[in-house]
């Protein structure tokens, strides 16, 4: 009874770990079609295609193309948040480690290109479910700098600013050197040439000289 018990748990750990490979499969192939052609212009068969599964295997998964693209944002906030650290403005030299998030949201743009256009490129007005998810995306990430100004600020690492004006201004930048450089810019110089250059443009002048 035990050596049933034991096979039907295999059996049934592989079957969650195909249905979850297959799932990625799909959202993969989805970052792709949409990251080429637009939400918009892109279609669930042009995904089905990429897949290389049938349209019934696809409807297991995702009720539709919005489904997929809930998914793809939840992706990407998933990655931000776990590239970034707290950073502690008593360190030795918290510029550094403020040039290091920078680097890994940057990596994070840069290994995952096809998420990083689609998210970052659509606009509000998709329909209400994503408006909601992209409203949290920049609701997080303003959030996120805001805090980060105002914690900065109190500490005495970064000069008093309007933080609410000066997080949309940062998010505003960052987002458009990313989609205008994500192609060109492959090297891992590259990208830290990049990073840097964003660190400079858009936290160096905010920092409080030592």
């Amino acid at each position: 009874m035990t050596r049933k018990v034991a096979y039907a748990d295999r059996r049934a750990l592989r079957a969650e770990r195909q249905r979850s490979e297959r799932r990625d499969a799909i959202v993969r192939a989805a970052e792709r079609v949409f990251g080429k052609l637009g939400y918009h212009a892109a279609s669930i068969s042009e995904v089905i295609d990429a897949a290389g599964i049938s349209r019934g295997t696809f409807y297991l998964y995702f009720d539709g193309k919005d489904a997929l693209f809930l998914e793809l944002i939840e992706r990407f906030i998933g990655l931000v948040t776990g590239a970034l650290t707290v950073v502690d403005p008593a360190s030795a030299d918290p510029a550094s480690h403020i040039l290091e998030n920078v680097q890994r949201v940057v990596d994070v743009a840069f290994e995952h290109p096809e998420l990083t256009r689609v998210v970052l490129r659509e606009s509000r007005g998709l329909n209400e479910d994503i408006d909601e998810k992209l409203d949290r995306l920049y609701g997080f990430l303003h959030e996120m700098v805001e805090g980060a100004l105002i914690n900065g600020a109190k500490s005495g690492l970064i000069r008093k600013v309007h933080p609410p004006v000066v997080a949309t201004a940062l998010i505003g930048a960052f987002k458009e050197v990313l989609l205008r450089n994500l192609a060109p810019v492959g090297s891992l110089d590259g990208r830290k040439e990049l990073a840097a250059e964003l660190f400079e443009f858009g936290i160096r002048g905010l920092l409080v000289s030592r």
